[in-house]
């Protein structure tokens, strides 16, 4: 829509003119002039979006098509300068003096061209008249819309603790799924779903795959979503670890998947399988020769086994087993829709105003039944006043000639105000079939200036409020929260992006994937072939490249004039090793992400040429440590530095004066700086502690104490080494959450070794004694607790975790992971009172849920994931009774993506090779066997 567009353009243009004004004094009046004109034309291209949406006639499409080009013209004329003008400021003083009649005639030309844009603006919008468009005044972004942040913040908390509460109509299509499923017959068969796009083909199956029956009946258990770019490599490996025993080593299993060919993969896997009676879910299969080439791993057992499919269509579900007829999921009923479109649209009280009623059901004729469609539409009707005018605006705006689910995503899009059609747009940009990570999206969305700060408020906050409206309009699904309810991962439904992609298309706005040679007008390109030279008739803003081959990428093929406007630049390829020095021409980007398939080692020093770079986001994991130059200190404008960063010389960084997240370094770089009270805005730290630091932890906890604005603290420490807590730690007043990594010696039984105000405490490989736990409990500030391998047994006692009477009062949120010593957890009365998510995972030893457990009444949810069979067996017979209070329980395999899942594995296994290969070293040059401690006393 040109409206977006338009909107965006002047807003960068009153950006651009606040903080380059010393280099645009001289057409100062021509810029605001053309940036009021835009203003003032974004209350009629309403209006022309929708006149385009109802008469696709060439006449409205290509007035608001030349808007748009304009609009976009106006903002490549100032970068393009301030880009000149920025690039000379990097001379020497005699090349400057040598280049200003240039900057001169450059000026001079600027200011022709905003003359000629202006001119050219008057001129489109004297002919809207021609057209019909008219002024549409007071639908502005707040019109109809009670998006307040505390509104918002509250609808984000209620959406990930109640697992499909907004399911209907599906009881009976379960049933009739699960009875294909259990009926006898020794052969393998397959259940096939089949229905259109939206219609819940997938959200059925996941309710097929969590009965009851099917847990009891089936020994294995595997989900596998296939999709149009399924690789068949890709999807048994992934089977394989899902059909893994929970206590087996899984990257040692990885690590032999990778020594074999595809036959010796499906040779390993028909070998998991030839003796179970298993069901695997194959999800969103789209051609008959994808399941061709899956099933032939999957071995017919004569054991009842069965596959279950979804697809779209139905000539692969009868491929798949002709005997077994497939089961067509229909539309809902007018009954279900009604009831659905009630907890969308009005989700506190579920009743619909008398008045609103036949103009409701009026609207829902259009969804057809379809659930995407009416989740889509209650979702827009809950943003807007329950006022019979306002649905009655909404029901005009749905064509009645082309009703469905294209018209009404057509109208949530519409809806959206123009900086969220933007910002929506944008989520085109990203990979496909994957989860969307909240904290990349944050830094792509900042990078592209598509964030309006709003007085003192900051960026981050903002885009969580961005965010926040496409969950409540159901234009995204949450897929992961973190403990502290903020999303993690969100994502976008195959028919909303397939939208997305086509209206960021028609704004000139995104290419995906076309041949890289052509010659293309688009600003934005996600590319899943090799990368290579080609050329441009615009100035590229974004580069993001998927490709999974390994064809050698050479980052010098986008180094030309067509990328230096380039903003973001985005690569996950195991063909990219070597970052050469080209990356300094591309002086305007913001925003440098390698993804974890790259093999880069380390960055060049022209990295210092970036001046406009705000984020540098690289894999957080030791795996993938990278040498930097001590070049970073160069970045003024440097807001986030994520992944482990590493130099041969002592890196500065206390001129870093913007920055807010640093990933983590060692410990030593960190005091080398003098002057870390500099950093006032840093919030994020991680530090690591290498084996050889002579760490003085009173000079380390006193330089911490300092960054006034440091919330959170991530400590880390090398294999072999122990940390001692201290009362340093007690002067981080300022520090909330708390990370620990590594050996710690034992806690002292007093708490005030934490920072006083800590509200979140991860450790991680800890070797403490489980009797920690009533240490830990006195913390009464703690909300969120994670003990990730924590303890170890040291002794009989060291086989129960007991937390006492009343302890962790205000605790809300437990996970407890891989504490595999531990047989029993015990609670006192009034322990844990508050919690209202308990995570279980991996706890191979623990036999039962606490006796306890049904006195925590405010519990809401109990995840439970890769815990042995015999532990589940007891969740359906002697601790069911544990169980009936709570509301959501969630009972399986791990919910993370699963390349980047098995990337950790791998790099797991890798950081075992090296600390067992640095420990042989260690024991050949040492006489003096045992751990170092790291004395902080």
């Amino acid at each position: 829509m040109a409206e977006a567009a338009v909107s965006y353009v002047a807003e960068r243009l009153i950006d651009l003119f606040q903080r380059k004004i010393v280099f645009l004094k001289n057409v100062q009046q021509g810029v605001e002039g053309v940036r009021n004109e835009l203003i003032n034309m974004k209350c009629f291209l309403k209006d022309a979006d929708m006149k385009q949406e109802e008469d696709q006639t060439a006449t409205i499409r290509n007035w608001v098509s030349e808007i748009r080009a304009v609009a976009y013209h106006a903002e490549d004329v100032i970068e393009i300068f301030i880009h000149q003008v920025e690039s000379q400021q990097r001379q020497s003083f005699f090349v400057k003096c040598a280049f200003y009649p240039k900057k001169l005639y450059c000026l001079c030309e600027v200011g022709k061209e905003i003359e000629s844009i202006q001119a050219r603006i008057l001129e489109i919008s004297n002919s809207r008249e021609r057209y019909g468009i008219r002024n549409i005044q007071g639908q502005g972004e707040g019109e109809g819309s009670s998006t307040t942040r505390e509104k918002m913040r509250e609808l984000r908390r209620s959406l990930p603790f109640v697992a499909n509460k907004d399911v209907v109509g599906l009881e009976k299509h379960v049933n009739s799924v699960v009875s294909i499923l259990l009926k006898e017959d020794k052969r393998l068969c397959v259940a096939s779903i089949v229905g259109m796009g939206g219609i819940g083909k997938t959200t059925l199956a996941k309710e097929v795959y969590n009965q009851s029956q099917i847990r009891n009946k089936f020994d294995t258990r595997a989900w596998l979503y296939v999709s149009q770019e399924y690789k068949p490599m890709k999807i048994i490996k992934e089977l394989i670890l899902q059909l893994a025993k929970p206590e087996e080593d899984k990257a040692m299993i990885v690590d032999r998947m990778d020594q074999l060919s595809q036959a010796g993969l499906e040779e390993m896997l028909q070998r998991l399988l030839e003796d179970t009676c298993y069901l695997i879910v194959l999800d969103d299969i789209w051609t008959t020769e994808a399941w061709d080439l899956i099933v032939r791993s999957l071995p017919d057992n004569d054991k009842s086994s069965r596959l279950l499919l979804t697809s779209r269509r139905m000539e692969v579900a009868l491929h798949a087993d002709a005997h077994t007829p497939p089961y067509k999921l229909e539309v809902l009923s007018e009954e279900e829709s009604w009831e659905l479109f009630l907890k969308k649209a009005f989700s506190e009280n579920l009743e619909c105003p008398q008045d609103l009623v036949d103009v409701g059901k009026a609207i829902l004729q259009k969804c057809d039944g379809l659930p995407l469609a009416i989740t889509v539409m209650g979702g827009l009707l809950a943003e807007k006043k329950k006022q019979k005018s306002e649905w009655q605006r909404v029901q005009r705006n749905l064509s009645s000639d082309t009703p469905g689910i294209s018209t009404i995503l057509a109208l949530s899009y519409q809806d959206l105000p123009p900086h969220l059609k933007s910002c929506f747009l944008y989520l085109g940009l990203l990979q496909k079939g994957k989860d969307i990570l909240v904290k990349q999206l944050m830094h792509i969305w900042i990078a592209h200036d598509l964030i309006h700060r709003k007085e003192e408020q900051k960026l981050e906050d903002i885009v969580e409020d961005y965010l926040d409206e496409l969950i409540g309009r159901n234009m995204l699904q949450v897929i992961l929260v973190r403990a502290d309810e903020r999303v993690k991962s969100c994502r976008l439904h195959d028919l909303l992006r397939d939208f997305c992609i086509m209206k960021a298309k028609e704004e000139i706005f995104l290419e995906v994937d076309t041949p890289s040679t052509s010659l293309s007008e688009f600003r934005h390109h996600v590319l899943y072939s090799p990368l290579e030279r080609y050329n441009s008739k615009s100035y590229v803003r974004s580069l993001l490249s998927f490709d999974s081959s390994s064809t050698l990428v050479n980052l010098d093929c986008i180094c030309t004039s067509s990328f230096k406007l380039l903003k973001v630049l985005y690569i996950d390829s195991p063909g990219l090793k070597v970052i050469s020095d080209s990356i300094g021409k591309l002086f305007s980007l913001k925003y440098f992400g390698l993804g974890r398939k790259t093999r880069i080692k380390k960055l060049p020093r022209s990295i210092s040429h970036l001046q406009n770079l705000e984020t540098i986001d690289m894999p957080m994991s030791r795996y993938y440590s990278v040498l930097v130059p001590n070049v970073l200190w160069r970045l003024k404008n440097l807001r986030h530095l994520l992944g482990y960063i590493n130099s041969p010389t002592l890196l500065r960084i206390d001129l870093l004066n913007n920055l807010r997240t640093l990933g983590s370094i060692p410990v030593h770089h960190w005091l080398h700086n003098e002057n870390l009270t500099r950093m006032t805005k840093l919030q994020k730290v991680g530090l690591l502690i290498e084996s050889g630091n002579n760490l003085d932890m009173d000079r380390f906890c006193d330089s911490l104490a300092k960054l006034e604005s440091l919330q959170y603290l991530c400590l880390e420490v090398d294999d072999g080494l122990c940390i001692s807590l201290v009362a340093g730690l007690s002067q981080l007043s300022h520090v909330v959450k708390l990370k620990l990594k590594g050996n710690l010696a034992p806690i002292p039984a007093h708490p005030c070794v934490f920072p006083p105000n800590l509200c979140h405490l991860t450790l991680v490989n800890s070797d403490l004694h489980p009797r920690t736990i009533q240490v830990l409990e006195k913390l009464t500030n703690l909300s969120v607790l994670k003990l990730v391998n924590a303890f170890k047994l040291y002794d009989q006692l060291a086989e129960s975790m007991t937390i006492s009477r009343n302890g962790f009062c205000g605790l809300k949120f437990l996970r407890v992971d891989e504490v595999k010593c531990v047989k029993e957890m015990k609670l006192g009365k009034g322990a844990m009172a508050g919690l209202k998510c308990l995570q279980i995972f991996k706890c191979y030893s623990l036999r039962r849920l606490p006796e306890k457990l049904i006195s925590l009444t405010n519990l809401e949810k109990l995840e439970i994931r890769e815990m042995p069979e015999a532990f589940i067996a007891r969740l359906q017979d002697s601790d069911l009774h544990k169980l009936q209070h709570i509301p959501n329980i969630v009972i399986g395999h791990p919910c993370t993506d699963y390349e980047e899942w098995i990337q950790e594995e791998m790099e797991r296994l890798n950081i075992t090779r090296k600390i067992r290969l640095k420990s042989r070293d260690n024991k050949s040059s040492s006489s003096v066997p045992g751990r170092t401690n790291v004395n902080t006393d």
